[in-house]
């Protein structure tokens, strides 16, 4: 902020409008009578020399209203104490009432004149104060909005390599042009559920969960689960997992559930899934783990061990070298048995 002019001074106990304000224009009116008494055997003819700057002084350092009242108080004083006859607030000579009537006037301009700058420069504080304030919050938001660009640009390219490895191994394990087409657009599906997730989660300000995830997949492919069901779900709710995991966490329990429905233990009389996850914190680094375990069984395997692909390349490559996770990936005797552990988040 720029320096105050020297007009201005601020008292906070002196401020206008306060007691003490008024008893600092008290005090200056009795020092200037005080002095002009003192020194009126050496002065004759200037009745207001000492109270000129009396007043000046109580109206720079409390204000408007306290000025006034010096100036009042001054021409009593000078009245009553200096002018013949004394002791009395009677004037005998026209000169003298002239002469006060001036007083009280150029005073009275210079009362109001000290004053009105005093509110200026006051008005000048209080709204540099708030642009400052303002600075300050555009600021703030100026650099949440740089995260924010920054953590968007972030997710996208995530998104777009996504996007490619997707199509790259859709069209790698496809037989037919159809087939690819079909694969593509459950597997785009996967990544637009996952976002709408995270979109509603940032908006109330809170994360994307396991259980709300798995839900999610198996209600997607019409999967039911309960009791009597062909799938069972064992693990607590509100394990929040870290916004850059949710979208490739999505795709590998897409492909877990695609192959337990079209291969596995969803599609076979005898079949059964487990799906068992529970939240751990490591005692070497103090962080949060999720870990998963799904467990296929009752299923008759092929003999040629089919059943891998794209989803077990997401859990065996994908998940370690992006997440530092640690997985299992095993065709048993009795169906398809994986292991994920990965961190998640510490916060809301």
């Amino acid at each position: 902020m720029q320096r105050l002019p020297l007009i201005y001074v601020d008292v906070p106990v002196l401020r206008p409008g306060t007691v003490w304000a008024y008893a600092f224009a008290f005090v200056c009116a009795g020092i200037a009578t005080a002095l002009r008494l003192a020194s009126d055997p050496y002065v004759v003819g200037i009745q207001y020399l000492t109270f000129f700057p009396a007043v000046i002084i109580a109206t720079l350092v409390s204000g408007l209203g306290a000025g006034l009242f010096c100036l009042v108080l001054s021409a009593g004083a000078v009245v009553f104490f200096m002018l013949p006859p004394r002791l009395s607030f009677y004037i005998e000579n026209l000169s003298e009432v002239l002469t006060t009537l001036l007083f009280m006037l150029l005073t009275f301009s210079n009362v109001v004149l000290i004053a009105g700058m005093r509110f200026a420069i006051e008005r000048y504080q209080e709204i540099n104060h708030k642009l400052e304030q303002h600075g300050v919050a555009l600021r703030e938001t100026e650099e949440r909005l740089a995260v924010v660009v920054a953590e968007l640009q972030h997710r996208t390219r995530n998104l777009i390599s996504l996007v490619g490895t997707i199509a790259d191994n859709t069209l790698r394990t496809s037989d037919t042009f159809d087939d690819f087409k079909a694969r593509y657009h459950d597997r785009l599906g996967v990544l637009g559920r996952a976002l709408g997730l995270l979109f509603r989660k940032t908006k109330e300000g809170s994360r994307v969960t396991f259980d709300e995830l798995i839900n999610s997949e198996l209600a997607a492919q019409s999967v039911p689960v309960g009791e009597d069901g062909p799938v069972t779900l064992d693990g607590p709710e509100g394990v929040r997992l870290r916004s850059g995991t949710v979208q490739m966490l999505a795709m590998v329990l897409h492909e877990l559930v695609t192959n337990a429905v079209k291969h596995g233990a969803l599609k076979q009389l005898d079949g059964h899934l487990t799906i068992r996850w529970r939240q751990e914190t490591l005692a070497e680094s103090g962080k949060p783990w999720l870990h998963l375990d799904w467990k296929e069984s009752g299923v008759e395997m092929p003999p040629s061990g089919a059943g891998a692909g794209h989803g077990r390349e997401l859990i065996e490559r994908a998940l370690p070298y992006q997440f530092g996770a640690q997985t299992t990936f095993a065709l048993e005797a009795d169906g398809v048995h994986c292991t994920i552990s990965l961190p998640v988040s510490e916060h809301e």
